[in-house]
């Protein structure tokens, strides 16, 4: 028996040898690590923050058998760059490290593998932050656990106090925040969880009044370090709900579930990014608005230029915010930024919108497009818009707009907002979605399809189709240039001879040339004849009784004459009105509600029966103050789409 009792007491001494020897070798290998780490932070704190010195000082380490006692301080060091408002003094943190491999910490929230150590660390009540201390009453603001394996893997659980100010009857409730995390020994790989219940502002009594309530907010991290060197996974938001009240402006705005996902993911050579947008209901005042989302993608991007692209990015806003130098990219740099430019269209990626999608109860409005790009051969070579011209692959875009959604949208408003009665603001919304229906065949910006309007774009090979209009690359890109302020066909040599005057029709004897932006004055013959003739219609002259007429092909139009009348002036001979007239000479006679109901619809043409009860269709345009050579060309390019829409409405039409 005795000998049993000893053997059992060498078991427990020389077990009990074996934890304190452990125990030992765990502070001891903590307080290496913790100098290395510490090291190692400053250094990449020094690379980020060189306009303000960000660092973090031990102030104490106190390490005894089981646990070390520790304090830590983060503090701006001020230099020649620094601003002057930059706090002074230091934050100081409280830390106690449980050596392993058993802390007990960790084996009472249930880690009863051998562990590292434990991790407790709370913001230190100092003077610096002694006011934020009274407003948590008295609970330190912030305080950290974690568990280290020896792997050197983290998982580790913060938690923010709440805290509620009062001042001047304006006020903050924050109902604090909780931080869950998992973390690899690089910090290369990251998974946590953000959660608060509510943060509540009530500012009503500010010179800018506004009330706020945030309730339900969580944010979610799901990130590795790629093969690229860029973090990939996933990231996110939510907001159960999202009040706003702003009470000088008369705005009351709520919002349901708004949430935000980026997905990165990557394979052997290229990188794809997937960017989601969601709202629940959304309500301004008391005009139930649907709800809306939005998905963004980039796809086929190449690892290694996006990796290169960011280093350069990062290295210059180094550099500026350190204010080393001040002449932008030199040209080592800028050759950087273009060749990476090139790898990343060189594997032709893609931007989509699929879709932004707006959604009542009435229907459902949205966009759709997709964008390919290519790497243009000899791009030091070409200009500006030769380089847009090449790079763009194809566009396919598709805008579709809920006629019943706008109008339901409208009457609310009206209801609501104005204090309108229902009946009349039904009748209001109705004339109103039927002028914008108009509008937007008149300016080809989509076609009315039943209950609603869509507008179809497409663009490859050189050549743009917008709702069935041709339009050529050096064009449509030409406008797009100039839109921005780039005229791609000129240089600074050439500037000043190049801009004509404004109002300038450039006149050359009997011919006519004219920028695309040129500003008309009037009407001239042979310039329309030669934009007709780039549009792909064939033109007779003839002589009117106030001015030439031109009589065109009628082509697809349906109708059986076709012409444009120009109305001159007899004193000056200048032609300041453009009468374009189709007339269909049908087998039955058009009716008369047939025609009226068209003139309800669309405004800007006008309807009627001609003497012989042949129906009519006619355009009038003025030069007079000024009209845009562009659209001139939109305007008749419209009227013809149009007239095809109104000979199929004769033929729908029953007789009267």
């Amino acid at each position: 028996m005795k000998k049993s009792v000893a053997i059992t007491l060498a078991v427990v001494i020389v077990g009990a040898g074996s934890w304190v020897g452990a125990t030992w070798y765990t502070g001891k290998r903590i307080e290496e690590s913790a100098q290395r780490h510490l090291a190692e932070t400053n250094e990449k704190l020094a690379k980020i923050t060189p306009l303000f010195g960000l660092r973090i000082d031990q102030i104490k380490y106190e390490r005894s058998l089981f646990s070390t006692q520790a304090r830590y301080g983060l503090s701006f060091v001020k230099n020649d760059k620094s601003p002057q408002e930059m706090p002074d003094g230091m934050i100081e943190f409280d830390a106690k490290i449980e050596h392993g491999p058993f802390p007990k910490s960790a084996l009472a929230r249930g880690a009863i593998a051998p562990k590292l150590a434990f991790f407790h660390a709370e913001l230190a009540k100092t003077d610096n932050v002694k006011p934020v201390f009274e407003l948590t009453k008295d609970v330190s603001p912030l305080i950290t656990d974690a568990v280290v394996s020896f792997g050197g893997n983290t998982a580790s659980t913060s938690k923010i106090a709440p805290v509620k100010i009062t001042h001047e009857g304006n006020s903050v409730d924050f109902s604090g925040m909780t931080i869950t995390g998992a973390f690899d020994r690089s910090l290369q790989g990251v998974t946590a969880h953000a959660q608060t219940d509510t943060l509540a502002v009530d500012g009503t009594k500010g010179n800018d009044p506004i009330k706020l309530l945030l309730s339900g907010l969580s944010i979610d991290v799901d990130s590795r370090m790629g093969k690229f060197g860029l973090s990939v996974g996933d990231s996110g938001f939510k907001i159960k709900r999202t009040e706003v009240v702003k009470p000088d402006a008369d705005v009351k705005l709520s919002l349901d579930n708004f949430g935000y996902t980026v997905k990165v993911a990557e394979d052997d050579k290229t990188i794809n990014v997937q960017a989601a947008y969601q709202s629940g209901d959304i309500i301004v005042n008391d005009v139930a608005l649907g709800n809306a989302q939005a998905v963004i993608k980039l796809a086929k991007l190449d690892g290694a230029a996006v990796k290169q692209l960011s280093d350069t990015y990062n290295q210059l806003i180094r550099q500026y915010m350190a204010d080393t130098r001040d002449e932008g990219l030199n040209d080592e740099q800028f050759q950087v930024l273009l060749d990476n430019a090139g790898k990343l269209l060189s594997g032709n990626p893609s931007f989509s919108i699929d879709p932004i999608s707006w959604k009542t109860a009435k229907g459902e409005s949205k966009l759709t497009f997709s964008l390919d790009l290519a790497n243009p051969p000899n791009a030091k070579d070409l200009t500006p818009q030769e380089i847009i011209v090449k790079a763009i692959k194809q566009i396919d875009a598709t805008l579709v707009i809920s006629k019943p959604m706008v109008q339901d949208l409208m009457v609310q408003y009206a209801v609501k907002k104005e204090g309108l009665a229902a009946d009349k603001a039904a009748e209001e919304a109705a004339d109103n979605v039927r002028s914008m229906s108009g509008m937007a065949e008149m300016f080809n910006v989509g076609k009315n399809e039943g209950d609603n309007i869509v507008g179809k774009f497409h663009f490859a090979d050189g050549m743009g189709d917008l709702n069935g209009k041709k339009i050529p690359a050096d064009e449509l890109f030409a406008g797009l240039l100039g839109s921005v302020g780039m005229n791609p066909s000129m240089t600074d040599d050439d500037e000043e001879e190049s801009e004509p005057a404004v109002g300038a029709t450039s006149m050359d004897g009997d011919t006519a040339s004219a920028t695309a932006g040129e500003t008309l004055q009037e009407f001239n013959v042979d310039m329309v004849v030669s934009m007709l003739d780039d549009m792909g219609y064939t033109t007779r002259k003839t002589d009117g009784d106030e001015g030439p007429v031109l009589i065109l092909d009628a082509g697809s139009t349906g109708a059986t004459d076709l012409r444009m009348e120009f109305l001159c002036n007899d004193f000056t001979e200048k032609c300041y009105d453009l009468v374009v007239t189709a007339t269909y000479a049908t087998k039955k006679p058009a009716s008369l509600k047939a025609i009226n109901a068209w003139n309800r619809e669309y405004r800007w043409t006008r309807a009627y029966l001609d003497d012989k009860n042949q129906a009519v269709l006619q355009m009038d345009m003025n030069a007079e103050g000024g009209i845009g050579k562009n659209n001139l060309q939109i305007l008749i390019n419209t009227y013809f789409s149009i007239t095809e829409d109104f000979a199929k409405t004769l033929t729908a039409a029953p007789a009267k």
